[in-house]
């Protein structure tokens, strides 16, 4: 089955034909107009339908030739970060919820940090937000989600293995920004995300005219 689906209106089959093999090279170029890096979002298309990544936004840390790393944004936990990681140092100050981040390495965590002066070991992303060591030092008193956020485990791709899923329209790639990445509507940010389905609809719909 093609990545994008199209409904051909014409009796000539070799003609059709031509014109379904053009769509089916030009949808990936189309919907993805945005070239993945660490920064940017994955937006999950309605192509991706496993318990994992179904309507997931995800943040990349990292991408090259070797693979790509990100955390899912929108899938909080109920367990408290405190509860979880009692190790980390002013853990107890921390107001925000714990994030499932990927089914890679689900003990391990990551954590982002919003801030204009950040800490020894920072890795920018994206406008003021940092991937950080996870026992980042806190400030003194609380501290919640619009500051810092902790991640169990990470999504991860092989090499050449995330861009094949571009290829399969599974991902829109998506601009980032500090207050997405922070946006305190985890749960509707999926939606807000999803790119425009006009062109979409207008391949679904496409009539060959003669």
């Amino acid at each position: 089955m093609p990545a994008c689906r199209y409904t051909l209106h014409t009796a000539k089959a070799p003609r059709a034909a031509l014109v379904a093999l053009t769509l089916s090279l030009l949808a990936p170029v189309i919907v993805t107009a945005e070239r993945p890096a660490a920064g940017m979002f994955l937006v999950a298309t309605n192509e991706v339908r496993g318990p994992f990544f179904r309507e997931t936004v995800v943040l990349l840390l990292h991408y090259d030739a070797r693979g790509a790393q990100g955390l899912v944004m929108n899938r909080p936990m109920q367990a408290k970060p405190a509860d979880i990681l009692p190790g980390l140092d002013g853990i107890e100050n921390y107001e925000g919820t714990l994030y499932w981040g990927g089914p890679v390495q689900i003990t391990s965590v990551r954590a982002l940090l919003r801030t204009e002066d950040p800490p020894r070991g920072a890795v920018h992303l994206v406008d003021e937000v940092y991937l950080v060591p996870p026992d980042i030092r806190m400030p003194a008193g609380a501290v919640d989600a619009s500051e810092l956020r902790y991640f169990l485990g990470y999504a991860g791709w092989a090499a050449g293995q995330l861009d094949g899923e571009l290829i399969a329209q599974s991902w829109h790639v998506v601009r980032a920004s500090g207050d997405l990445v922070f946006d305190r509507d985890t749960g509707g940010i999926w939606r807000r995300m999803m790119p425009p389905e006009a062109m979409r609809a207008a391949i679904d719909n496409f009539q060959y005219i003669e």
